[in-house]
């Protein structure tokens, strides 16, 4: 019997993030907002991540239409934060969206990359957009770095508080959900009622304002349109939409608001269709100010149109769970988001070589440990330089000086023993990587095969990556398959189907 070795790949996200300083107050026409470099204005227009997850980078681009030139602020809870105009780096961004048409790159864009960093695992952070010498008009605020996720519970809550010169402006409030990273997301956006974010607002009629795909009136409330033309070009190119993203829109004619900011709030829920499917996606919001006349007034709760739902942002309490495994190297360098990845039962006598590579600037560090928990690290090896993948999930990996590789066997007292693979990001760095695992082979003595199992972490969940393994035979005399099992067996999903996988691409084997 020929001696055949499979390779395992896994491949985890995670994102790293910043902040820094401003200051902020409520107005009468809109948010008035004066930056660390001077700019002030005050006719802002406040768009809120609820419950932002401590370690994760957002991108927020303020794009203007028709020569508006947009200020954009990012704040914390406190007020503080970070404020950006005619940013470079958003110079190339564009959009062309059925409430916009085509518009273009401008170097009057501005942008912020920004993170949750106060004391908390969940906090608000507020997105302030206004115009330069508190000049009116449209913009669209694209917002990057979400994903989908089976942890999310309800989706990813946004609110937005309504303005005076929002609704002097006549410009219906549109929020665009657009899945990225390829088919996988079924985007649907909902707005929420007041009473929990978990329920779906109704208008007067009793229809709910959701949008699943966008240009289906069945299945999209009031006014939308296809976006299958529709794209929005961001640093890593144009990410071109298809009928199944969202579209929800809400005319703000005839709004009469409240003297209360905090009950001119309307909060929408990113999520999928019955939270099926997971992925990355991209918001964008169209909105217009306009002079207001007389300023706000009146006690009455705002109603956008005809629902008579007035959502208001409810707290999230988010479970809290450790962000991954801690590992402190014996050449000092340390990490506290590490996944963990077991050879069970290894062999003693045999070795294996672990190889971590980077994904898109992603520096890793991978440590190889005993069931005592000793071990060895790598960081940056020279070996390790030369190793690279393609493979569906990733798309092209290049070698890089940043990768890592241990070569390890199983030396304690016993015949077999387990072995565990950290890998963690160099400085808590957050990101994606490929762990190659080489060495292996499937024999006639394997009894049910090699088994390899991996801790899941709250930074791999929240990453929305899937969690994939290749298998790959190293001669052709090898047909390989992967399975999941908790208790030896097959494992089956909801549906009764097995969890496995002979033939890649293959549906019925797949």
């Amino acid at each position: 019997m020929n001696r055949a070795v499979g390779i395992f790949v896994l491949i985890v996200l995670s994102l790293l993030l910043v902040a820094a300083p401003a200051l902020v107050s409520a107005q009468p026409a809109g948010v008035s907002v004066t930056c660390d470099n001077g700019a002030s204005f005050d006719n802002g227009v406040e768009i809120i991540v609820n419950q932002m997850r401590s370690g994760f980078t957002y991108t927020a681009t303020a794009i203007g239409i028709n020569g508006f030139d947009p200020v954009l602020a990012v704040l914390d809870e406190t007020g503080e934060g970070l404020c950006s105009d005619d940013d470079s780096g958003a110079a190339q961004y564009s959009a062309d969206l059925p409430t916009t048409g085509s518009v273009r790159a401008s170097g009057l864009n501005a942008q912020v990359r920004f993170s949750q960093n106060s004391a908390s695992a969940f906090a608000d952070v507020s997105l302030v957009v206004g115009g330069f010498g508190n000049q009116t008009g449209e913009f669209v605020l694209i917002l990057e770095g979400m994903g989908v996720t089976q942890a999310d519970n309800i989706g990813d809550p946004f609110s937005v508080g309504i303005t005076p010169q929002m609704v002097a402006s006549g410009v219906p409030l549109t929020v665009y959900m657009m899945a990225r990273g390829g088919v996988g997301l079924d985007p649907l956006i909902y707005l929420a009622d007041p009473s929990s974010l978990g329920t779906i607002a109704t208008d007067d009629r009793n229809q709910q304002i959701r949008c699943d795909d966008a240009g289906n009136p069945n299945l999209c409330y009031g006014s939308s349109s296809s976006l299958n033309n529709s794209s929005v070009t961001i640093a890593t190119g144009t990410l071109r939409s298809d009928q199944f993203d969202a579209m929800l829109g809400l005319s703000l004619d005839g709004l009469q608001l409240s003297s209360v900011p905090d009950e001119n709030i309307l909060t929408y829920v990113m999520t999928s269709f019955q939270r099926q499917t997971q992925g990355q996606y991209l918001l964008a919001f169209h909105v217009g100010t306009a002079e207001a006349v007389g300023g706000a007034g009146g006690d009455s709760k705002a109603t956008v149109g005809q629902p008579t739902a007035v959502p208001t942002r409810v707290p999230t309490t988010p479970p809290q769970v450790a962000d991954g495994v801690s590992v402190t190297c014996d050449n000092g360098a340390r990490f506290d988001n590490g996944v963990e990845f077991t050879v069970v039962q290894m062999r003693s006598g045999f070795t294996y070589t672990a190889t971590a590579l980077g994904i898109g600037g992603f520096d890793p560090v991978l440590a190889v440990l005993d069931e005592s928990g000793e071990g060895l690290c790598s960081d940056d090896d020279v070996n390790a330089s030369s190793y690279r993948a393609t493979l569906p999930t990733t798309g092209g990996v290049n070698g890089n000086s940043f990768s890592s590789r241990v070569r390890f066997d199983q030396n304690s007292a016993s015949a077999f023993a387990d072995v565990s693979l950290v890998v963690g990001g160099f400085g808590n760095q957050r990101g994606e990587f490929v762990l190659i695992l080489e060495g292996m082979g499937v024999t006639q003595a394997d009894n049910v095969g090699d088994p390899f199992a991996v801790r899941l972490t709250q930074g791999m969940v929240n990453s929305g990556v899937p969690l994939t393994v290749y298998m790959i035979g190293a001669s052709a005399s090898l047909d390989p398959l992967t399975y999941l099992s908790f208790d030896g067996d097959v494992a089956v999903d909801d549906f009764g189907d097995e969890v496995l996988c002979d033939d890649a691409g293959n549906a019925s084997l797949c």
